[in-house]
């Protein structure tokens, strides 16, 4: 794995954060579009924006875990 460039890891616990923050708010409109009457490709589809976004958030915390621990 590529190290950091820099010795401050303080940018990319931001980025990190940040980049958490907005998987949260996919997962959020993909949970509140479960809620609504959809068509099943529809329901499918979001089950499929919350499956990629729930593994996005695994792979930040790995990235996080490797270079920020």
């Amino acid at each position: 794995m590529p190290e950091l460039k820099s010795s401050n890891p303080e940018p990319l616990k931001v980025w990190v954060h940040d980049v958490n923050n907005r998987i949260g708010i996919i997962l959020g409109i993909a949970e509140l579009l479960q809620l609504e009457q959809l068509s099943p490709p529809a329901v499918e589809r979001t089950r499929r924006i919350e499956h990629e976004a729930l593994e996005l958030r695994e792979l930040l915390r790995r990235i996080a875990e490797h270079y920020l621990s």
